[in-house]
């Protein structure tokens, strides 16, 4: 475990007591680390590591140097003369390495035999080289850190060129002495190119190793500041990471002012391993040298060799077109990108390809006859003329008397595709496919494209088209720009939706203390300041935004203006800008006719600038037309801007602005309100027990609406609508079990359509579409109710019934728009037809019913019917006391013993009776319907 692990465990270690301790690189953990590891039961402390290297990390600065906390326990113990066993081998380094090391940092050091075995470095003249220049440092983090770009930029170029020497990446680790110049080198190595290469600090790398070293020491300036590295811990570190190769480059003239840096100078130059140039060397030239002292040189040798061409030739018999390079020498990896010369058909044609690509079947197109229609075709030359799909026109002609518009080799069209001219049941002519008429006939729906057109009630022309639009009877939304003036004086930015919504713009109401910053639509927090409206004779006592309690001032103006003229203004108002002198012109222009008089006075409006004379402006501010209903504020007479801050008209603006607010308040509607509607269209919607059978999918959308917070007046007003919408759904759908199965499917479509355009997503319903949406539920209400009684009265209808429902039908049952002329007169003619139309299934009249139950005399709840629906009356008390059978289909009738058979049922619809005569109901509330009706 870690030390800072033992710490933590110490009470583990404790009760485990381990004899024997060993501690693997003492010399960089602090003393504490030690010997919070240690217990009483230890008898054997083994301290493994290297006092040269690197030392403890202290956080505090002071602590490390004033009161020696980076010292560790093991490097105390060596200086203190305490016997130690030191390793002399080494098996890392190569010699030239070591001999960096030795005597300079270590006394006596020793190669083992393996390190003589190391291959040279490819690419270079020596294994080990140390390259000098003077190219300054740069400070970064506020003198914090360095970073030095001329070696950055050389040390990157020198890494590739040796990935170009087919190293691998994992064999090559760039170390820095500085974090400032590892991002600068992380900046320049693109991950496709350097991945898995290392970059590290010398610090983050005590213990590593690697093949090749690349060191960059950073430090180079005119002070001679060296700053780490004249500490010979991190000399020792940074020098002793390479095995097989190592290059380093620094400022060495710098350098050789430390001591340490001297002497391993000193050794450099013996063995010619420093210099200002790095000599490369070409592994297929062995006499070609290039020299290299920056980034840009390592241009001439583009591939990692040198600057001479491959010459190479290719399996292909083409020469490689890159320059000398190492890598690849086989060129297993390369891609010839000439064009391929390969002969791949009897015809002699050659490969349009690129040379490394594999060769495909010819494709050069030669002319060939098709055995099975006799046309000449232009055909690839490998593919056989049975397998060619012939491409000359069709001959063949469709049923449809069109010419077939496949090619010759492909089977006939199914449906032809020939656009023809159409007339849909909308009236409208259409281009269609030839094949798509058939659809007509079985009523397939085909899209109407013709544009609606139709004006919307806020009088512009509709954007859909004949399909979108259902024909005219759900027209799409209106896209134009409303553009009307809200409440607020600004325009509306929305579409003309019916219902302008709140204002989105930023509120304009200010003051002389603040400005309102919330959205205009919403409700305005009141100033609660000191009203500020005062001068010599007057002076308001109220809040800001509080009706101001003083009368205007009218004596005039005692200031001086800035060209030395007097002030054509009122006493505590802002004095006005215009000069009567200076701005004559402008000044007495007439506007109201009281401003050419020489002792008008004038007031300033701030929000436009535009000066007016005072008792005409006054009257204007304080009138209040008869005819005005709208409620906003007034507006400059010569530029039309809204009148917002005024102190002389503060009344008159904060009464139009309370008036505003007002009006917002009853939009938004107050929290109570909302939460008490919500409430009550959750307890409507609950009460509809139909809507719940029928449509459980809208039910469960509506609840989830109604389930959230936050809810405006405007959501829950459209909540209200679906509800009720859908409840007319429901009640019409329940209702077509009454009518006649050949029928239903033609009415369920409109129902679907109905449906399908309701389930749109929208924030509100605009007029247009209310209006719409209850014309067709209108329709469809009588088309149900007609054939309703049409199914009831079934074979037992005259021919001029028969052509009045016809004329009825056709109405009800068109594409056009159900217009209020419709309505009226398919309701002058269901009542007409009521009386030959019975509602129920009586097969009667709705007249002969209403005879039949008078003719009899009986009370209600006497009327029973048989399994097949055939009436029957029981007299007497209305019990059953005997069986018999129908008449019309001899069925069991009647019962004994006041009960009645249970195939048999109260008929209801022939007196409106809601229980028998005889039964529990009936004697519990001592027939009270029938005492009522009596009464």
């Amino acid at each position: 475990m870690t030390t800072t692990g033992a710490a933590k465990y110490r009470q583990i270690l404790q009760k485990v007591e381990p004899r024997i301790v060993i501690v693997e690189e003492a010399a960089e953990v602090l003393e504490a680390h030690t010997i919070a590891t240690l217990s009483k039961a230890c008898q054997h402390l083994i301290l493994i590591g290297d006092h040269q290297q690197l030392r403890p990390s202290a956080n505090v600065y002071d602590l490390a140097k004033n009161f020696n906390l980076e010292v560790s326990l093991f490097e105390r113990l060596v200086k203190v003369n305490i016997p130690f066993v030191r390793l002399n081998y080494q098996h890392r380094m190569r010699p030239e390495i070591a001999r960096l090391l030795t005597p300079h940092i270590y006394q006596d050091l020793e190669n083992h035999p393996s390190v003589l075995k190391y291959e040279k470095i490819k690419g270079v003249s020596s294994n080990l080289y140390f390259i000098e220049h003077n190219f300054p440092e740069q400070e970064i983090q506020e003198g914090k850190s360095h970073q030095n770009q001329h070696e950055a930029h050389f040390v990157v170029e020198l890494c590739k060129y040796f990935l170009c020497q087919e190293y691998l990446p994992s064999q090559i680790t760039i170390l820095t002495t500085y974090t400032g110049q590892l991002f600068c080198l992380r900046k320049l190595m693109p991950a496709e190119t350097f991945a898995h290469v290392k970059v590290h600090v010398v610090d983050k790398y005590q213990g590593e190793e690697n093949d090749i070293i690349l060191l960059s020491l950073v430090r180079s300036n005119q002070e001679g500041k060296v700053g780490f590295l004249q500490i010979s811990n991190r000399i020792c570190v940074a020098l002793s990471r390479a095995k097989k190769g190592m290059y380093c480059i620094g400022n060495m003239q710098m350098l050789a002012k430390v001591p340490l840096w001297s002497k391993i100078i000193h050794t450099l130059r013996e063995n010619n391993q420093i210099g200002q140039t790095l000599r490369l060397c070409c592994q297929n030239h062995p006499n070609t040298y290039t020299v290299v002292s920056k980034a840009s040189d390592f241009q001439r040798v583009p591939e990692g060799g040198c600057n001479l061409p491959c010459e190479f030739r290719l399996d292909c018999g083409h020469v490689c077109t890159r320059a000398c390079h190492p890598y690849d020498p086989l060129h297993k990896k390369f891609q010839c990108m000439k064009p391929c010369q390969k002969v791949i058909c009897k015809d002699r044609h050659r490969c349009p390809l690129v040379c490394f690509q594999e060769c495909q079947p010819c494709q050069v197109k030669v002319p060939k006859v098709i055995l099975r229609c006799g046309h000449e075709q232009m055909v690839p030359c490998s593919l056989p003329e049975s397998d060619f799909c012939c491409q000359e026109p069709c001959s063949k002609v469709l049923k449809c008397g069109h010419r077939c518009s496949h090619p010759c080799g492909e089977s006939c069209v199914r449906l032809c595709s020939e656009m023809v001219t159409v007339k849909l049941k909308c009236g409208h002519s259409q281009q269609v496919k030839c094949g798509n008429v058939e659809d007509l006939k079985y009523d397939l729906p085909v899209k109407c494209t013709t544009k609606c057109g139709a004006i919307l009630d806020c009088g512009h022309r509709c954007p859909g088209s004949c399909h979108s639009c259902f024909e005219g009877r759900f027209h799409e939304r209106c896209q134009q720009p409303c553009k009307r003036l809200l409440i607020c004086s600004h325009k509306c930015q929305e579409p003309c939706i019916g219902e302008c919504p709140p204002c989105q713009r930023t509120c304009q109401n200010r003051c002389v203390h603040s400005q309102c910053k919330k959205k205009c639509g919403e409700l305005c927090s009141p100033c609660v300041e000191p009203c500020v409206w005062r001068c010599q004779h007057y002076q308001c006592t109220k809040l800001c935004s509080e009706p101001c309690n003083r009368p205007p001032c009218y004596v005039p103006c005692t200031k001086l203006l800035a060209c030395g003229h007097p002030c054509i203004g009122l006493c505590g108002e802002p004095c006005p800008t215009k000069c009567r002198v200076c701005h004559q012109e402008e000044v007495t222009q007439i506007f109201f006719g009281f401003e050419d008089e020489p002792d008008a006075r004038f007031v300033q409006l701030e929000d436009c600038s535009h000066i007016f004379e005072v008792q005409a402006l006054d009257q204007y501010m304080n009138e209040q037309k008869d005819d005005e209903v709208a409620i906003r504020l007034k507006v400059c007479p010569m530029c039309q801007v809204p009148i917002r801050k005024n102190l002389r008209y503060g009344t008159s603006i904060k009464q139009r602005l309370e008036e505003i607010e007002m009006v917002k308040e009853k939009i938004q509607g107050s929290a109570g309100e909302i939460a008490t509607s919500q409430e009550k269209l959750k307890v409507l919607l609950e009460g509809k027990s139909l809507l719940h059978q029928m449509l459980p999918g809208d039910v469960l959308m509506l609840t989830e609406k109604l389930a959230q917070k936050n809810l405006s007046v405007k959501d829950l007003g459209l909540v209200e609508n679906y509800i009720n919408f859908y409840d007319y759904l429901a009640r019409l759908w329940d209702s077509l079990k009454k009518v006649h199965f050949s029928e239903q499917s033609k009415v369920r479509t409109r129902l679907n359509q109905v449906h399908e355009w309701l389930a749109k997503k929208r924030l509100s319903f605009t007029s247009q579409e209310l209006d719409d949406l209850q014309s067709e539920i209108q329709r469809l209400t009588y088309l149900v109710d007609l054939l309703t009684r049409c199914k009831m009265a079934e074979g037992k209808v005259s021919g001029t019934v028969a052509e009045e429902v016809c004329i009825v039908r056709r109405i009800l049952e068109g594409t056009c728009k159900f217009t209020q002329k419709d309505e009226q007169l398919v309701q002058k003619k269901m009542e007409a037809l009521k009386a030959s139309l019975p509602c129920s299934g009586l097969g009667i009249s709705e007249r002969e019913r209403v005879q039949i139950v008078k003719a009899i005399g009986l009370p209600l709840g006497h009327w029973f019917k048989c399994p097949n629906g055939h009436i029957y009356v029981i007299g007497d008390c209305g019990g059953a006391m005997q069986r018999s059978t129908c008449p019309e289909c001899k069925e069991v009738i009647g019962g004994v013993n006041h009960t009645l058979e249970r195939s048999n049922e109260l008929a209801s619809e022939m007196d409106g009776a809601q229980h028998a005569a005889w039964s529990d109901t009936a004697n519990n509330l001592m027939n009270f319907e029938e005492i009522h009706r009596l009464m």
